[in-house]
């Protein structure tokens, strides 16, 4: 892995910071298994500004958002190439014969997550929350795929299906009692997530739904 993070702040108002990575396992065949990986963020103190230092109940008012690709590697470490095994025998003699159906294609699960959020503090922080909004697509989502037994064998590994999930995530807390050596607060979280398959295999042949 290759690794980069830079981050920068201004005036204790406005915050960036975008990072970098280059990953490659041998889970994957040469031609695939380099993926490169990043993400972007950035960040504005609405309460630093001028037209909402004047309303003493916001102790704190940020206004956030962020957007990032992650990959994810096949859970067998040799989906890309065909094995053989020599646990087989033919008419009482040892032998050998193919383990598995290679896909020489086979690659990264990739995760393109988009993130916007508010977090909101009131009266000195006793009372506190955040509202966010979520869109992650999941594409070339690893699938066993069903082939044709003329092969030997019944399914093999391939990068096929495409996943959709997005929601809201409310989250509002606040101190009932807090004193110099005593707290005593409550939080509530609430979240509405919807997902969809937007894509599996289909054989040659099948029509798209």
């Amino acid at each position: 892995s290759y690794l980069s993070r830079g981050e920068y702040s201004y005036d204790d108002r406005y915050y960036f910071s975008a990072s970098f990575r280059r990953d490659g396992s041998s889970k994957l065949g040469p031609d695939t298994r380099w993926g490169n990986f990043y993400s972007v963020s950035g960040a504005w103190r609405l309460d630093q500004e001028g037209f909402l230092e004047q309303v003493p109940a916001i102790s704190n008012l940020r206004l956030r958002a962020s957007y990032g690709v992650n990959g994810t590697l096949p859970s067998t470490n040799y989906g890309w190439r065909s094995l053989t095994a020599y646990g087989i025998s033919y008419l009482e003699q040892a032998g050998g014969g193919i383990s598995t159906i290679a896909d020489a294609n086979l690659t990264w699960e990739t995760n393109y997550t988009t993130n916007i959020g508010l977090d909101f503090g009131l009266y000195d922080e006793r009372v506190y929350g955040s509202i966010e909004y979520f869109n992650r697509d999941s594409k070339d989502l690893l699938q066993s795929v069903p082939i044709s037994r003329v092969t030997g064998f019944s399914s093999t590994l391939k990068n096929v299906g495409e996943i959709n999930n997005r929601g809201l995530e409310l989250s509002i807390g606040g101190d009932i009692v807090r004193s110099n050596s005593f707290r005593w607060g409550v939080n509530v979280n609430a979240s509405m997530i919807s997902s969809e398959v937007t894509r599996l295999y289909r054989a040659e042949g099948e029509e798209e739904g």
